[in-house]
């Protein structure tokens, strides 16, 4: 199955990925990211690099699974990593999300 990174809506408010991510890094990041609980009806993986959340879908949108968008938490609040961190603390090693 295909999966794909979006860097977006959450990624660095100043407008870019981090300095030492480049989007190949956070791609295979994403492949290899470990599922965790849900956000707000939304998959969460967490990464080596990054945390990813299933990309936002707008009503009557198709649903794309396989698609996030990479939440670096250097770029993001301490309430919002916090978030990440709670949904992924019970995450253990349930293995790479390409595989459920």
């Amino acid at each position: 199955m295909f999966t794909a990174l979006l860097i977006a809506s959450l990624v660095a408010p100043s407008g870019g990925a981090s300095a030492t991510a480049s989007v190949d890094d956070l791609q295979t990041d994403f492949e290899t990211a470990i599922a965790c609980q849900q956000i707000d009806g939304r998959k969460v993986w967490k990464g080596d690099i990054a945390y990813y959340i299933q990309s936002y879908v707008y009503e009557g949108e198709a649903a794309a699974e396989e698609v996030a968008d990479a939440v670096l938490p250097e770029d993001n609040t301490p309430e919002t990593v916090k978030e990440f961190e709670e949904a992924c603390a019970l995450a253990g090693s349930a293995g790479p999300h390409a595989r459920k």
